[in-house]
Order: C-alpha cells, then structure tokens, then sequence
C-alpha cells in the first residue's frame, strides 16, 4: 500500500535528514563508524544495558561476524544478538509476543544469545533475554536447527520458497527456558538464562 505526504509534511521530514546527517556526520567523523548503517544504533542500546551488569561485554560494528562478545573465565565468548520491534495492544496495554528471526543457512550455534524486545513506536528497550545457560542454548539449538531442516524441505519440494530464508525463534520459547532470574535496569526487564 502507497503512502504519500503532503509538501508540508515532506518539508518536515527534510528538516530531520539535515539534522540526522549532520549528527550522523559528527559520530562517523570521531569513529569512522556510520550510525545508520544497519543495526548500529539497536547494538548501541543494547550495550547501554547490558554493560551494566557484564563489565567485559562489548559490541562488533564489522559488517560480518558475531554480534557482540564478552569474557568468561579469561575465555573470549562470541554473542548473538537479536532486536525485534513489538506493538502495545490496543485494548489490554500490553506488549505482544516478538519473534526473532535468523538467516536458515547462517550461523546459528552460539554460547550466549542475548534477545532484545523494543518499542515499534519509540524504539525504547523493554526486555532481553541474556541467554548463556549451556542447557538453554542447546534448547535455542535444536529449535534453530529444526527451523533450519523444515525451511530445506519446503525448498526441496518447491526451490521458489528457498528465496525467502528467514527463520523463526518464537519469545514463547524463551519464556519457557529454565532457570532464569529478572532483574530491572534503566526501566528494561532483563532476564537472565
């Protein structure tokens, strides 16, 4: 469905570009780092968290690669990190259930996941899953890799369906993983597997 604005509301939405560029422009000259690239800004927040309570933990801004990484026991732990953008429903309130997706074919086999749930409005966090347990990773596996073989077959009966390759891990999942404490920080519930 086609949306077009006013002039009026176009003239608007310039003044903002010419405000983002040039912040945009601030940043990247003192990092070399493009706020806008793909998932700069959504990392940034979740480090704003996270950092709080993992004193090791530290973002990738390389195109490729793991999403994050920490250390354990003097041991380097590569991270994958997923954002998904939730709705309040109308009547209740309440947030709705996210879904995290996955390339089928990329990697998928992790030491820690780390989850994070945001406003589709205001972008602001409102939960993650610090998943790092090596019983609820193996559970974040083995869904992954079933995800993983039922995308293959769909391909194998029709290869129309292979150019679509995203994968599904469902929030409910997560809810359901064992073992888990939640603590509060900066207003985002975060939990911990």
């Amino acid at each position: 469905m086609a949306k077009y604005l006013k002039k009026e509301l176009l003239s608007k939405l310039d003044e903002y570009r010419h405000k983002i560029f040039a912040l945009r422009e601030e940043a990247y000259r003192l990092t070399s780092i493009d706020v806008l690239d793909n998932d700069t800004l959504s990392a940034l927040s979740i480090y704003e968290i996270v950092s709080q309570y993992d004193a090791n933990y530290n973002i990738n801004f390389a195109r490729n690669g793991e999403d994050a990484k920490s250390l354990v026991e003097s041991v380097e732990q590569k991270i994958e990190q997923k954002a998904s953008r939730i709705e309040r429903k109308k009547r209740s309130g309440l947030y709705g259930l996210a879904g995290f997706q996955f390339h089928a074919m990329g990697d998928i086999e992790y030491y820690r996941y780390i989850f994070v749930t945001r406003d589709r409005d205001t972008l602001k966090l409102i939960k993650i899953y610090d998943i790092s347990t090596e019983e609820n990773c193996s559970q974040i596996h083995t869904h992954l890799l079933a995800e993983r073989e039922a995308w293959l077959a769909r391909g194998r009966a029709d290869q129309k369906k292979m150019k679509h390759d995203v994968i599904i891990l469902p929030e409910v999942l997560l809810k359901e993983l064992e073992g888990s404490t939640t603590k509060t920080i900066n207003g985002v519930e975060v939990v911990m597997a």
